[in-house]
């Protein structure tokens, strides 16, 4: 509970955790060892902001789940450009610049999806109904009441709440004097109620982010058991990745950044697992990106993975076609043979000239088998001229 001055019971863990002076310091060692050491060197980094992180894009989606979405692609980003960070001492503040720039990314792709559960992102799904829709109200009434304060003053207050940050913690990550942070929090508290107050500072600690899913589903797709590091079964990793869904959706971006190849074939194969309406377009991205991977198993599992997805015939014929088509160019003939086999599957959306240019192209026999039963499909389903039947 808030008594005034900085709230009590302040939650200490590494996974953010209060950011010592110095911690503050060490900003620069933690980059030059991700730098050097790679995704595994990077863990710490997350682990010491995954709540500011979290924070800022919770204060700016007022969605505890869509938060911590835009929390794990906010890391994935920032280990892609983390060598274009000129100053690592400003590493906190570089990372909530990514995160608010996520959020308004999402906001943007989401303007149009109707939004009938702002605040479904529960974790507890083992929860009783009657507790699930407790909490539920629990959380829109504190989101409710912080939409009401101004844009600095609701990230000001996430961040002073959702895992014990100090004042001087949040004027640096917000690059303002701490002044600044305790007038913000000064006029919040003016405009929420004693009670209200209470309810912000407890919901906003319970529901922090408790566990690191990208790292998770990272260790997944290499094969190993979270936690312990032993090598997973092939059942046992689908059995997880289902589990986790498409809170993993940072993970599979993460593993297909990996040097390792096999991780990347596991991740393109599997991607699909962490598809749903509010995480398509994030998968998409990926999968086209997979599709120019310097491994074939990769670029195969890609093609597989981008027909498959739940989209509109006009958006396959218009977007995903013309990149199979160019796969049947592929230097692999195994991938060359699986696009042509898709593309057979898909032929009332697929032109025909860029099939049969393929097909007088190619030279492996195998392939051209596949390509063959390809063209004859697709030419079958194109409309017959005017009084002519189809042959």
């Amino acid at each position: 509970m808030w008594h005034g001055g900085e709230p009590s019971g302040r939650l200490a863990r590494l996974a953010g955790g209060r950011l010592r002076e110095r911690e503050v310091i060490e900003d620069a060692e933690l980059v030059a060892g991700a730098l050097a050491g790679g995704p595994e060197a990077f863990e710490p980094i997350v682990r010491r902001y995954q709540d500011a992180v979290f924070g800022v894009a919770l204060a700016r989606l007022g969605d505890f789940h869509d938060a911590e979405d835009v929390a794990q692609t906010a890391f994935v980003e920032a280990y892609r450009n983390l060598g274009n960070l000129a100053t690592p001492s400003r590493l906190g503040a570089w990372l909530r610049s990514i995160a608010i720039h996520k959020s308004i990314d999402l906001l943007r792709r989401r303007r149009e999806r109707p939004r009938d559960d702002v605040m479904d992102g529960l974790r507890d799904k083992s929860a009783p109904p009657p507790e699930q829709a407790i909490r539920r109200e629990l959380r829109q009434a504190v989101m409710a009441a912080v939409s009401a304060l101004s844009r600095p003053q609701r990230e000001t207050v996430t961040l002073f709440y959702v895992n014990g940050y100090s004042y001087a913690d949040v004027a640096r990550i917000q690059e303002v004097p701490v002044g600044t942070v305790k007038r913000r929090l000064h006029d919040a508290r003016k405009r929420l109620e004693k009670d209200m107050m209470a309810m912000v500072e407890d919901v906003l600690k319970s529901e922090g982010p408790d566990e690191d899913f990208a790292a998770r589903v990272f260790q997944v797709l290499s094969m190993r058991r979270p936690r312990t590091g032993e090598a997973m079964p092939w059942r046992q990793m689908v059995a997880e990745l289902q589990r986790i869904g498409d809170r993993g959706v940072g993970g599979f971006s993460r593993a297909l950044a990996s040097e390792y190849s096999q991780t990347r074939i596991a991740a393109a194969g599997m991607i699909r697992m962490a598809e749903s309406a509010r995480t398509r377009e994030d998968v998409v991205g990926m999968i086209k990106a997979a599709l120019d991977d310097p491994n074939k198993k990769v670029r195969r599992n890609a093609v597989d993975a981008l027909f498959r997805l739940e989209v509109s015939d006009d958006r396959r014929r218009a977007e995903f076609v013309p990149l199979i088509l160019a796969r049947l160019a592929d230097p692999s003939k195994r991938v060359r043979k699986r696009a042509a086999y898709l593309l057979e599957l898909y032929v009332p959306v697929v032109p025909w000239q860029p099939a049969v240019r393929a097909l007088v192209d190619e030279r492996d026999a195998d392939v051209r088998g596949a390509m063959s039963q390809m063209v004859r499909a697709i030419l079958k389903a194109q409309p017959a001229p005017e009084g002519k039947e189809q042959p």
